[in-house]
């Protein structure tokens, strides 16, 4: 899990629209809603995570290739590549 969170913070109460289809079935399951969308919201953060510190390392190692390409790197002398 990338996510840090205060699992002890206190809860904020928030107005969403949801599908009533599925929030009838959830509640006839037992299932808690505001859980389940606390949970769904906690996997878009850490989804959201991913694909930025993925595209922040693409980047960088874009930026690293194009760099050794131009200059090389000091082990160049003591190796073949």
């Amino acid at each position: 899990m990338l996510t840090r969170y205060r699992e002890d913070a206190p809860k904020k109460p928030v107005n969403c629209s949801m599908n009533s289809d599925l929030v009838a079935r959830a509640k006839a399951m037992g299932i808690n809603v505001s859980a389940a969308a606390e949970a769904g919201l906690l996997t878009a953060i850490e989804q959201a995570e991913r694909r930025r510190i993925q595209e922040e390392t693409d980047a960088l190692m874009k930026f690293w290739n194009e760099h050794r390409a131009q200059f090389g790197t000091p082990a160049d002398e003591y190796c073949e590549i």
